[in-house]
């Protein structure tokens, strides 16, 4: 068995020293197949050929999926930035609407007490013109009754 083991090794080190066929690929063929596939690819050039293709583009593809691993993590945490944005966002609008709310209820009450400070203002301004006018009156009646007398 361990000689099983070391042919198995040496194939599968030939298959990736002369061929660049990855041990993660010919781990999956039995010794037999691998002897096989070596007798093949050194015998039939379109064979070899058609190998040296199919591990040129693996790899072209493997390299196209590293990049669009490495674009889709960028766009996930640019995704992730951007929700935390919009609840932090979304936090500070709930806020800023209590404290609007806040300053609408106070404003509120302000001019409530405004307004009852004019009232009493106006009225207590009108007591005194309506005083003023009575004093008058009193005055010209008075002025009055001494023209007569």
């Amino acid at each position: 068995m361990n000689k099983n083991k070391c042919e198995l090794y040496d194939l599968s080190k030939e298959l990736k020293n002369n061929h660049k066929i990855n041990r993660d690929i010919s781990k999956y063929l039995t010794n037999s197949q691998k002897a096989e596939l070596l007798s093949i690819l050194e015998n039939n050039q379109a064979v070899s050929k058609l190998i040296r293709v199919l591990i040129a583009k693996n790899k072209a593809l493997g390299a196209t999926n590293r990049k669009i691993g490495k674009q889709r993590n960028s766009v996930e945490h640019s995704f992730k930035k951007e929700r935390e944005k919009n609840e932090r966002l979304t936090t500070e609008i709930s806020q800023l609407k209590y404290e609007l709310q806040e300053l609408k209820s106070q404003m509120g009450i302000t001019l409530i007490s405004f307004q009852e400070q004019l009232l009493s203002n106006i009225l207590g301004r009108s007591e005194i013109i309506k005083f003023i006018q009575e004093l008058i009156h009193a005055i010209q009646e008075s002025n009055q009754h001494k023209e007569i007398q």
